[in-house]
């Protein structure tokens, strides 16, 4: 699929899976909006977009801030022309026992996991019915397999399952199709970055034997990348308001 000249933002897009999917869409000729606070980390994806001969732009938006938010998606629909893709990305996880989980663990995680994505929607919704869009939201395999100590976490991510449905209901006559994307254990910056050695503490993690996928590995930020596209491409042209786990067979256990 060419996205040459077509706006596609990216909430989270500074790093982990954002960033591999701000990347695969840069190659296909996208304008690439990184959606995120993390100003550095933003540039740096900036920077390898335009020197492979991409074409990318930052904008700050706390994600936890619902003015912030509808300030941000006014400016984009007056500035810009259309919106061909909006990966609903950003997420955060605090892990706690239930008996230890107060307010702010719920506020926090439900802002940006939950609620955000429907805001986010809600702003664009203009700039993307004059492109007929693609929603694209993040999920987990934590949806469908709660783990001990991420409760909340795992519940924002059903959440998300059934808000694109309701997304994808209300958006259809828009010509506008949801659907999200259900990752299994990816090896992202949220698990290596505060290590001594990163680099070396990524390849290690890349090199574990993962028991409950039966691909007996864990995945990699691009792999992703190539479902959020497919799902935004015009091949899935006739598929909204459905979940694709992307988990290397993790949820067949």
């Amino acid at each position: 699929m060419s996205l040459q000249g077509k706006n596609v933002l990216v909430t989270g897009g500074a790093s982990g899976i954002g960033a591999a999917v701000c990347d695969r869409f840069a190659q296909a000729g996208a304008h690439v909006i990184i959606a995120d606070v993390e100003s550095e980390r933003a540039q740096n994806v900036i920077d390898r977009i335009e020197q492979a001969g991409g074409q990318a732009e930052f904008q700050h938006i706390n994600l936890a801030d619902e003015e912030s938010i509808a300030a941000r998606g006014q400016e984009l629909c007056t500035r810009l022309t259309g919106l061909s893709v909006l990966v609903n990305n950003a997420g955060i996880v605090r892990r706690k026992a239930i008996a230890d989980t107060d307010h702010e663990d719920w506020d926090g995680q439900i802002a940006i996991n939950l609620r955000a994505p429907a805001l986010m929607a809600k702003a664009l919704i203009p700039l993307m019915q004059q492109s007929s869009g693609a929603i694209v939201n993040i999920s987990s395999e934590g949806a469908f397999h709660p783990r001990s100590d991420h409760w909340v976490y795992d519940a924002t991510k059903a959440g998300i399952c059934a808000l694109t449905r309701a997304m994808a209901v209300e958006f259809s006559p828009l010509g506008i199709r949801a659907n999200t994307i259900a990752p299994g254990w990816i090896v992202t910056e949220m698990h290596f970055g505060h290590a001594s050695d990163p680099q070396a503490r990524k390849a290690e993690l890349e090199s574990l034997v993962h028991e409950n996928c039966i691909m007996r590995r864990l995945g990699r930020p691009d792999v992703i990348a190539a479902a959020v596209f497919f799902l935004a491409s015009d091949d899935a042209s006739y598929i909204t308001g459905t979940t694709l786990h992307v988990d290397g067979g993790q949820g067949i256990h």
